[in-house]
């Protein structure tokens, strides 16, 4: 390596798949020695419904005042083994959140930030399988700025 810092993004969603491409973007980010860490940025694009998740996460909003108490539950666990691995690895990490289209997202937050590598799951669960199925990751490999490592179930 050059001595210089890369940038890995790596698509979440509490699913199985997910937390494997977690590992190896954790696992690639540490594969350079040097002054220079590599970052990880870990970006979770949440689904237009609440229910969509409930597949993946336990149910149980009822009342309109819980759905933000309900939205941050399911990001703990986005992000419960990214956070984990990152912090015992000594690897900065940034979080991201964001409301879209998830290839669509993905992308543009890859050019955003110019990033070295997209790390991405072939499959998910719930609303985020029907999303991931393929499609998805067919779509951020179609049209990344930059290099995508896709992480089979």
């Amino acid at each position: 390596m050059l001595g210089v810092r890369r940038k890995i993004m790596v698509a979440v969603d509490g699913s199985a798949v997910s937390d494997k491409a977690v590992h190896e973007a954790v696992w690639l980010a540490c594969c350079q020695d040097g002054k220079f860490k590599n970052k990880i940025f870990a970006v979770f694009v949440k689904a237009d419904r609440l229910r969509d998740y409930d597949d993946m996460f336990v149910k149980g909003v009822a009342a309109e005042g819980e759905i933000n108490e309900r939205w941050q539950q399911i990001l703990d666990h986005a992000f419960l083994v990214i956070k984990k691995l990152a912090a015992e690895k000594d690897i900065p990490l940034e979080i991201i959140v964001v409301e879209g289209e998830p290839a669509a997202s993905i992308n543009h937050l890859a050019h955003k930030h110019d990033i070295d590598l997209l790390v991405i799951g072939s499959t998910g669960k719930g609303a985020m399988k029907r999303a991931f199925l393929g499609s998805v990751s067919a779509e951020v490999i179609e049209h990344a700025p930059c290099g995508v490592y896709v992480v089979r179930a």
